[in-house]
Parts: C-alpha cells; sequence; structure tokens
C-alpha cells in the first residue's frame, strides 16, 4: 500500500472513531437501558447528579466526585420468577475519568472480561467501563439458568452506548516486565498527595525482594514542565537551585521519598522505591510515550 493510501486510510478510520466517541459522550445514561429476554423493567429509571448522589451511594459519592461523575441512571429488572438485577450507568465525561473510577474498585485479582474496554465479575455482580461510562449490574438471587443474565445485559448496554472501547493510551506504554497484573490506576487530581503535581497514571511492580510503583503525568511541555519540577524539587530544602534539564533525576520528596524521575517532552515519568533498575524502567516508559 502506497504512503498516500495508507494516509487516506487511516484519515477514513479516524474520521469514522472520533465522531462515534463524540456521540457516546454525549448520551444521556437513562437511555442506554436495553430490553432483556425473559426480564421486564421494575419501575422507572432514578437518575442522580453530583448534588445528590450520595442518596444513591452515600459513603462512597466523594470518590464518584473526585473522578469527575456527572450523571447516574438506575433501572431494576424483574423476571416471572420474582428475581429482580439492578443496572448502573455512571457518566464520567471522558473515558479517563470513566477509568479512574473503575480502577479505584475493581480488585487484583479477578475474573476480568472483555466486555467493553475492560470488565470482571464477582458473586452477583459485573461491573466494566465502556467509551465515558462506568456501568455496574448486580443481582444476588440468580438461578443457575438465569446466570446468563447479566452477560448478556452487559453486552446490551455496550451496544447501546456504542462508543470506543479501549483503556486509556498511556497504560500501554508502561513496561510489562515485573508489572502487577490490573494494578493500573489514574488520579486525577493532588497525585501523591501534592496539589500542584494534578493527573497521573500509575502501575504496581515487583522485582525480587522489593516492591515500587512507576508512574507518569503529561504537562503542556517546556516550561510547563520545568515550572512542576523545579517546585517539587523546592520541598527538597537540602537540594542546591539549579534549572531542571530534561532527563534523569531524583527529588527527594519530604512526604514521598526518593522519586527517581525521567522528564521528556511533555511526560514526566516517575518511580517510587525499588533501586536503580527504575531507571531503566522509567527511560523505557518514556521511549515509549514519546513514540
Amino acid at each position: 500500500m502506497s504512503m498516500n493510501r495508507q494516509f487516506l486510510w487511516l484519515a477514513a478510520i479516524l474520521a469514522f472513531l472520533l465522531p462515534v466517541a463524540a456521540a457516546a459522550q454525549s448520551l444521556d445514561p437513562a437511555a442506554l437501558f436495553p430490553e432483556l429476554d425473559g426480564w421486564s423493567r421494575d419501575g422507572k429509571t432514578e437518575s442522580f447528579g453530583p448534588d445528590n448522589l450520595y442518596e444513591h451511594i452515600d459513603g462512597a459519592a466523594e470518590n464518584f466526585l473526585a473522578c469527575g461523575f456527572e450523571r447516574l441512571a438506575v433501572q431494576n429488572y424483574v423476571n416471572a420468577g420474582k428475581q429482580s438485577l439492578t443496572a448502573e450507568i455512571y457518566f464520567h465525561g471522558t473515558p479517563e475519568n470513566a477509568f479512574a473510577i473503575y480502577a479505584s474498585e475493581k480488585p487484583l485479582a479477578g475474573d476480568y472480561l472483555a466486555v467493553g474496554s475492560e470488565g470482571y465479575a464477582e458473586e452477583g455482580v459485573l461491573n466494566f467501563i465502556s467509551d465515558a461510562f462506568y456501568v455496574k449490574l448486580n443481582s444476588f438471587d440468580l438461578a443457575p439458568a438465569q446466570s446468563g443474565a447479566l452477560p448478556a445485559l452487559a453486552e446490551k448496554i455496550v451496544a447501546a452506548i456504542h462508543g470506543r472501547n479501549e483503556l486509556p493510551a498511556a497504560l500501554a506504554a508502561f513496561p510489562v516486565r515485573g508489572k502487577v497484573a490490573h494494578s493500573e490506576r489514574y488520579i486525577l487530581n493532588n497525585f501523591l498527595g501534592l496539589d500542584f503535581l494534578g493527573a497521573a497514571f500509575s502501575a504496581d511492580y515487583e522485582a525480587p525482594g522489593e516492591k515500587f510503583r512507576l508512574f507518569v503525568m503529561k504537562t503542556k511541555g517546556g516550561d510547563h514542565a520545568r515550572a512542576l519540577l523545579t517546585r517539587w524539587a523546592a520541598l527538597d530544602k537540602g537540594r542546591s537551585a539549579g534549572e531542571m534539564q530534561p532527563g534523569s533525576l531524583t527529588i527527594n520528596d519530604p512526604y514521598n521519598g526518593p522519586v527517581r524521575l525521567y522528564w521528556q517532552g511533555a511526560f514526566i515519568c516517575g518511580g517510587l522505591g525499588g533501586g536503580e533498575e527504575v531507571d531503566g524502567l522509567l527511560k523505557e516508559l518514556a521511549e515509549k510515550l514519546a513514540r
């Protein structure tokens, strides 16, 4: 295939995908509940916003609000055997925000499923993300003959969303070697408890005799990245002042301990804990992001 034809092909794919994603993110969660064979809707759809989310999930609302929550719709279903199930569809504005709340609740060890962008099942529960939506399905009194109800409902909701079912691209850049499966997280604000750090993706790692965490933050590049690192380094009272330069550096953060960092372009990659092998992983992470 010629370069021109490759370009046209990619442009056509992007033109197709981007409007779909935008349309999916503008959907009202209440419009996404499908009909389900053998089941009927039990009562009206309930809707909640940031101001009254606590009425439905009192005690957990703050976590959802911190992850960009915008709207929730809840629908109950019932079958002829009087068994019931509940579907909750949370809209978080962006796929990254939806991943943030999903990742904060998902287990490290679980029955992970290829539904939407990613999902997992536990007894009586099936949770997943699709585009900017976090969906929670549950039923704790299903008979064996009805065990497929939650997966069937999940697939129907994914089809109704009709969005992009991909995990955030930054996650693919994390080195595979030593990474703890399903440990990826996304913190939207105040990463490491520092208000000037903003958002970051992170993942946990294990090596013989030690554990550590890698993370990545995307800045506006150049002066913004330098200003952020300068402010961070100022927390280390024993560090001499000097202009930050791209490449490797270590900051002795009085609140989080020594932080190994690698600055390349708009990305600042970091490691908490671990030995010198972290430096190589950080460089690999930065190079993948740059590509």
